[in-house]
C-alpha cells in the first residue's frame, strides 16, 4: 500500500475548506475521506513529525511554501526563474495563477516575498496512481530573488549517497499533537538502503526513481511534500510518500533527484 505527504487544491472550493482540509485535499498519508489512491487503508493514525526543530530560513533559503490560498505544499529554489516541487502537489496541473510561491520567511502565514507563477509542468512521465516520477517545476514570473532566498544546487545525473548519511528535511508539515506549525521546521534523517526500504513496503512500490530517508521517530508528514531533502548542500530528494503515522516505521520516500529520467528532464526543461 502507498500513502504520501500532502495535497494540492483546486481553485474552486478554497473559500469553504479549512486551512487543514487545504493540507489534506490530496494527502495519501491520511486514511478515509482525503484517501485518493483506492489502496488498502490503514488505521486512523494521527500525522505528526517526532525530532524536529523549529528552523531559520537563513539556514534553509531554498525551502519555499507553494501556495493555493494558503500553504499546501513544499518546494525549492533551483535557479533564478525555476521552483522543483512533487507532482502530486500540482496534479492535474491548475492555471498557473492558482498557484504562488513564498520564499525569504520562516514564517509561512506572513512576510518574506510571494512569487506569481507563470508556468506550471509535471513530469511527462508522472504516474499519479503509484508516484512514478513525483517531480515538477514551477516558472516565475519575476526572479526568485531576495533576503533569505537562494538557490539550491541539484544531485547530478546518476549520484548515489551511502546508506546512514544524514539528509536535511525542512518543511511546515503536521507535528506533534497534529499541529499545522506556522514556523519552519527541519529534522535530520539518514539515507535508507534501498533493499530494505523496497522490502518494508513490498514489492514493487518503491522503484529505482525514488530514494528513501527516515528513522524511527523522525519523518516527513501532510504539508511537507514537494519540500526538499538535502545532503552536503546539494538536493537529492522531493518529498513524496511514506507511512500514515508519520514517525519512520516504514522508511519515508522521497523522488530521487539523480535518477536519470527526473535529473535530464529537469536539466531540459529549465536548464538548471
Amino acid at each position: 500500500m502507498k500513502a504520501i505527504v500532502v495535497l494540492a487544491l483546486f481553485a474552486a472550493g478554497v473559500a469553504a475548506l479549512t486551512e487543514e482540509e487545504v493540507w489534506l485535499q490530496y494527502n495519501r498519508r491520511m486514511p478515509g475521506e482525503y484517501y485518493t489512491k483506492g489502496l488498502v487503508e490503514l488505521p486512523p493514525f494521527q500525522g505528526r513529525i517526532f525530532g524536529g526543530v523549529e528552523a531559520d530560513i537563513a539556514n534553509y533559503p531554498y525551502q519555499l511554501s507553494l501556495r493555493r490560498a494558503s500553504h499546501s505544499c513544499g518546494a525549492s529554489v533551483i535557479s533564478a526563474n525555476w521552483a522543483l516541487s512533487a507532482a502530486h502537489c500540482t496534479f492535474p496541473v491548475p492555471a498557473p495563477g492558482v498557484i504562488t510561491l513564498q520564499g525569504g520567511s520562516s514564517d509561512r502565514t506572513s512576510g518574506g516575498v510571494v512569487f506569481q507563477v507563470e508556468q506550471i509542468i509535471n513530469h511527462p512521465q508522472y504516474d499519479d496512481w503509484n508516484l512514478v516520477n513525483d517531480v515538477c517545476v514551477l516558472r516565475t514570473t519575476t526572479p526568485l530573488s531576495g533576503v533569505n532566498i537562494a538557490i539550491i544546487a541539484l544531485d547530478p545525473v546518476g549520484a548515489t549517497h551511502a546508506v546512514g548519511s544524514r539528509a536535511v528535511l525542512s518543511g511546515w508539515g503536521l507535528m506533534e499533537g497534529s499541529v499545522l506549525p506556522a514556523i519552519l521546521r527541519r529534522v535530520d534523517i539518514p539515507v535508507v538502503d534501498q533493499g530494505a526500504c523496497e522490502t518494508a513496503w513490498g514489492s514493487g512500490w518503491v522503484t529505482p526513481d525514488m530514494i528513501c530517508a527516515s528513522e524511527p521517530g523522525r519523518d516527513a508528514c501532510n504539508g511537507d511534500s514537494g519540500g526538499p531533502l538535502v545532503v552536503g548542500g546539494q538536493q537529492i530528494g522531493i518529498v513524496s510518500w511514506g507511512d500514515t503515522q508519520c514517525v519512520g516505521t516504514r522508511p519515508g520516500v522521497f523522488a530521487r533527484v539523480a535518477f536519470p529520467l527526473i535529473r535530464n528532464w529537469i536539466a531540459q526543461t529549465t536548464g538548471v
